[in-house]
């Protein structure tokens, strides 16, 4: 991180100084500490207003930040419109509706109550759909329970001879062509739990094509990362954003043929799930970081009230009554653009493009991949508020104005989230040098001996220079010439006077 990157992040609020940023004075000021970034509120004015007041009531209940219900939220309607829409931006550029969203928050933030109020009103549509169908999936088993006994007897009659040879033969044809075509029921599913990718093409391919994974653990990553590393099918993940067919032949079972797949993800994780994410060049090469929704929880955890008012009856009601409806609805088809809307979305894209070869450079993957979300995001609540078929009236400006309030939310939040997760090297590389000085517990040195200290990461000093500045620019040390009498040398001075500083500089040596 360069210093006039450094400059634009301070302006643009993506980094807060805990205390003036002096450069040139003699007083040591609070140096910015790593990690603490300000990200902006989940702007739930823009959801619908069924679901924006559940959002509120919810995170008031709980005492947890909107933007956790707020992203979760979001997956909730790509559950309910994934299978019945895409969202069509040019004639060759369409979008599925399904969204990959987490909500990252430490330990004891009451991740799993707030999932919980969420998707109750999913899990008991299910169940109930699951009752309707129970006796005619139980006719469907039978049936074919008996025509896999009627080809077998038949196949035996022709085999041994009994009978009428033609006769027996025919209908041994025919009941296989019966059974080539009888298209098994499953029981109803919308949502799964943490499950293996292997699994999960199962349960799609039972399902339609399309399911949603909802956890409130964050055991899905370890999944995809150990079991594609013994040769598991990772393209599930990918494909399942994308819509991209799934073809899966297996040894022994019969093949999994999915046209048109729909996964979305509802995932609540810790801050260290991220951490070290960019070392598994499969995630990252194979653009798997960049597909997902971000949330960048922030902590209440004594700020707390004690005894905070429930979700009122009312909103309680309305949010079960707007999910039941959102997802038995029979409306189906594309979902397009008014140009008015079109115009926002093209604009927003131009700014997209800039950052993408600027501040950006380190998250292009994500960054690719960010209007196509806005766009989801947008069709997902056109859908969920329009009346009548939403395939028939197209996105208005004000919704996709929404849609690109929250595009900015998941924006600054994934800046947070690739620097967890190691992404930035420069913040990365200072954030090393830090961690050195702190070990040697030196209020100053020389840039030759802090080399040395670090000699295994950079091979040359000037390799050094880039993490040395964001260090300087943050406040940590400061680069002074000392008269000699002949050639100045230069000294980096330590900030001595911070308690915080200097508790951030054992914690860093100690590596915690």
């Amino acid at each position: 991180m360069d210093r006039e990157s450094f400059e634009r992040l301070t302006e643009s609020g993506a980094f807060v100084p805990s205390g003036p940023f002096v450069t040139d004075s003699q007083e040591w000021e609070t140096p910015i500490p790593f990690d603490e970034i300000s990200t902006p509120d989940f702007p739930t004015e823009s959801l619908p207003g069924t679901l924006s007041s559940f959002v509120e009531s919810v995170s008031e209940s709980t005492q947890t930040p909107e933007e956790m219900a707020g992203i979760l939220s979001l997956g909730v309607l790509a559950t309910a419109f994934q299978s019945k829409f895409t969202v069509e931006i040019t004639p060759d550029w369409k979008e599925p509706l399904c969204l990959y969203c987490v909500a990252v928050a430490p330990p004891g933030e009451r991740k799993t109550a707030v999932i919980s109020a969420l998707t109750k009103p999913v899990y008991e549509y299910e169940a109930e759909q699951r009752e309707i169908e129970a006796v005619e999936i139980a006719q469907n088993q039978t049936e074919r329970a008996l025509l896999e006994k009627a080809l077998e007897a038949a196949k035996n009659s022709t085999t041994k001879g009994k009978g009428n040879f033609a006769e027996k033969r025919a209908e041994a044809l025919e009941l296989s062509a019966q059974l080539a075509q009888f298209k098994d029921m499953h029981p109803f599913r919308l949502l799964a739990d943490d499950t293996t990718p292997e699994k999960l093409v199962d349960l799609m391919d039972m399902q339609g094509g399309c399911i949603t994974v909802c956890s409130a653990e964050g055991g899905v990553f370890d999944s995809m990362a150990g079991r594609y590393e013994k040769g598991a099918n990772f393209d599930v993940y990918l494909k399942g954003h994308a819509g991209d067919m799934i073809v899966v032949d297996r040894i022994g079972r019969r093949t999994n043929s999915i046209p048109d797949p729909r996964l979305t993800m509802l995932l609540t994780i810790q801050p260290e799930v991220l951490s070290g994410l960019m070392e598994n060049t499969t995630f990252r090469g194979r653009g798997l970081c960049g597909r997902f929704l971000y949330a960048m929880c922030k902590s209440k955890v004594g700020y707390r009230e004690i005894s905070p008012a429930p979700v009122p009856d009312h909103v309680r009601a309305e949010y079960r009554a707007f999910v039941r409806r959102i997802l038995s609805t029979q409306w189906s088809g594309i979902i397009r653009l008014s140009p008015e809307a079109d115009e926002i979305r093209k604009e927003y894209q131009g700014y997209i493009e800039k950052k993408l070869g600027d501040e950006w450079e380190c998250m292009r993957d994500w960054g690719g991949k960010i209007t196509g979300a806005m766009v989801r995001i947008a069709a997902l609540m056109h859908a969920a508020e329009v009346q009548g078929n939403p395939a028939e009236t197209p996105i208005s400006p004000e919704v996709m104005a929404g849609a690109t309030s929250i595009a900015e939310f998941l924006s600054a939040h994934a800046v947070v989230a690739y620097q967890i997760m190691g992404a930035d090297e420069e913040y990365e590389s200072a954030r090393y040098l830090w961690r050195r000085i702190g070990s040697t517990g030196q209020d100053e040195m020389s840039k030759r001996d802090l080399f040395r200290l670090c000699k295994g990461r950079f091979k040359r000093v000037e390799d050094m220079e880039p993490a040395l500045q964001t260090l300087i620019n943050m406040g940590y040390v400061r680069e002074i010439e000392i008269a000699t009498g002949g050639r100045p040398t230069k000294k980096l001075l330590i900030n001595p006077c911070d308690k915080r500083a200097k508790r951030d500089r054992r914690g860093l040596a100690d590596g915690r």
